[in-house]
């Protein structure tokens, strides 16, 4: 009987088989991998050697042949380009953007043989002060009250209110009656 090539499925089947034949742990394992390879290998005239050869180029001589190369660039190219194209087409984006508005303010009166101001200055900000303000009882009775309408555990509102659970429970006696 003639040897038939393996179509896609039946050769991702075959790897698959191959895989468990050579890796899995369990001796029983190998040898049901095993004949399942030799049946397969068997309905297409061939050896489980030639069909390994067949559905496994990139074992030959240690190296990937150069179809199988392509392959497994072929996803990284074409990620690869795409995404030069949406750089270059942000960058056209900038340049035309900048050059409009360089039009806009020459158009507005900017003199070109004046020099501009220099480079710009980072903004620095302004350091922290610790605010003076001291929050009243009626503030924290409604900070309270709030957060035990949203829901809020005693613990956590006693927490974020910086007050005890008991008077967080006083304060939800008061708002539930």
């Amino acid at each position: 009987m003639p040897a038939q090539a393996f179509d896609d499925k039946e050769r991702e089947r075959f790897r698959k088989i191959v895989g468990v034949m050579e890796g899995a742990t369990i001796e029983g394992e190998r040898a049901a991998a095993r004949e399942a390879a030799e049946r397969l290998a068997a309905i297409h005239g061939m050896s489980v050697e030639e069909a390994i050869e067949e559905t496994h180029p990139e074992r030959d001589d240690g190296r990937i042949s150069e179809a199988e190369r392509r392959a497994r660039r072929s996803d990284f190219e074409e990620w690869a380009a795409a995404r030069m194209r949406m750089s270059e087409a942000f960058e056209r984006a900038e340049r035309y953007r900048y050059e409009m508005a360089k039009r806009e303010a020459e158009a507005r009166g900017l003199d070109k043989e004046r020099p501009s101001r220099g480079p710009a200055r980072p903004r620095t900000t302004s350091t922290y002060r610790p605010s003076r303000y001291r929050a009243t009882d009626d503030d924290r009775f409604r900070l309270i009250a709030g957060l035990l309408r949203d829901g809020a555990s005693l613990r956590r509102v006693a927490d974020l209110a910086d007050v005890s659970t008991n008077e967080v429970a006083r304060i939800w006696l008061l708002i539930r009656g």
